[in-house]
Parts: structure tokens; sequence; C-alpha cells
């Protein structure tokens, strides 16, 4: 199984990878838990499971546009005032949820392939912290 066929995966699954996305990133990193005090956590667990589709065909394919959007969404996060310390608790958590999800199916060559989906992920929202994004 690659990175999308796990991808499909997930978004086929019962479980909302991102409920358990935050119960593992809020326990991985609780100084996050603040950020999120007037979030619909319903809503934002469900906005974060079709963001994975996002990370996933930014690794896998060179799409300006995803690459626009990602650091859009990074100035969002600056001005939102979310730590850049933050991502990478953000990305264990990323990383354990998927694996909970996954279960059997999860194994070390998936997980080498998400590490990097997800740094470079985090790497294109960081960069938006540099400054506003034009497109």
């Amino acid at each position: 199984m690659d990175i999308r066929e796990s991808m499909d995966r997930v978004l086929a699954s019962d479980a909302l990878l991102g409920e358990i996305f935050y119960e593992e990133f809020f326990r991985k990193a609780p100084e996050a838990v603040a950020h999120f005090k007037d979030v619909d956590m319903r809503r934002q667990a469900l906005v974060l499971t079709m963001a994975l589709p996002v990370i996933a065909h930014h690794q896998t394919s060179s799409s300006p546009a995803i690459g626009h959007y990602l650091r859009l969404l990074g100035t969002r996060h600056k001005e939102w005032r979310i730590p850049t310390d933050l991502y990478p608790a953000w990305s264990e958590a990323m990383l354990a949820a998927l694996q909970r999800v996954l279960g059997n199916a999860w194994n070390e060559e998936l997980a080498v392939e998400w590490r990097a989906a997800l740094q470079k992920a985090s790497a294109t929202l960081l960069s938006g912290y540099e400054g506003p994004v034009g497109i």
C-alpha cells in the first residue's frame, strides 16, 4: 500500500481521522488546546480529515495551486498565532492517528512516506509565516 491507497482507505473508514488526530495532538501538546477554545471541534476534525488528500497530493505531485494553498494556510495559522514549535507534535500526532485508523495495513514503509509528506506540507505551511501570500 502506498500513500494514495492509504489515504483512500482512511477516507473510506468509519473512523474520522481528525477526531483521532486531535485526541493524539492534545495528548502530545496540551499547550495547543488553548488555540482551539472557540473552535467547533467536530467541524475542525472533518476539515482536517479532508486536508489529507491535499497533503498526499502535495507529496506525490508538483501542483503550484496546492503549494499556494498550503502557504496561504500557513499565513492564516500565523494570524491565529499558532506557534511554529507545535508543528513537530502535529506531525507526530498525525502519524499516530494514521496508524490507528489503518491498523494492520500500517507499516514502516508507509510511515516513511507519510512522514516525508507531513514534513513537506509543514515546511510549505511554515513558509507562509514569512509574509502574506500572493497568488
